[in-house]
């Protein structure tokens, strides 16, 4: 898989039945999908694991059933339950490098008055420490601008329940000292 955003869908080598809707698929989906598990997720590498495990099960899906349409909704939702997922592993293995390592005694301390820090830059710093979940409404809705129904069933709940879940966040955002609406 590349390093690289997943903006040239010429990079993925597909042979099969059904090629030329995986390569269209591909070209309509992925740079989509790029950005959205790049907004989930920091590490470039993992963004690329998990949009290329999104096409995998895409693929799989096509080979059980090559006349079912799957919905942009489908891979969102594919691509947000294995960012969630990453989420967590990368936890799991941060917690286990900390036990390791005292991680304070090796941080270097930065003076933060030497910094100029633009208030977007710490607006996406306090949306990246939310909840995966919490996260991924915001992203859903603010970053990759779609509707509220819509957001709402890829994270399979009501728009009025998300409309509610993003009051709350927005809240909790400007009582942090940010507000993303």
């Amino acid at each position: 898989m590349p390093t690289g955003p997943a903006t040239n869908a010429a990079i993925y080598h597909v042979e099969g039945p059904h090629d030329d809707v995986l390569r269209e698929t591909i070209d309509r989906m992925g740079p989509l999908l790029y950005r959205f598990a790049l907004a989930m997720l920091s590490n470039r590498e993992a963004v690329d694991d998990v949009v290329q495990e999104c096409f995998v099960r895409y693929w799989r899906e096509l080979q059980k059933n090559p006349d079912r349409f799957i919905s942009p909704g489908w891979f969102y939702k594919v691509t947000a339950r294995l960012c969630i997922d990453e989420t967590r592993r990368q936890k799991r293995h941060g917690e286990a490098l900390g036990q390791i390592w005292d991680l304070e005694r090796t941080t270097p301390q930065i003076d933060p008055m030497l910094h100029e820090t633009d208030p977007r830059d710490e607006l996406w710093n306090r949306i990246q420490a939310l909840n995966p979940n919490d996260r991924l409404a915001v992203v859903l809705v603010y970053y990759e601008d779609l509707p509220l129904k819509e957001a709402a069933n890829i994270l399979g709940t009501t728009a009025t329940f998300l409309k509610t879940k993003l009051a709350r966040i927005r809240k909790k955002l400007a009582r942090e000292g940010g507000d993303i609406s």
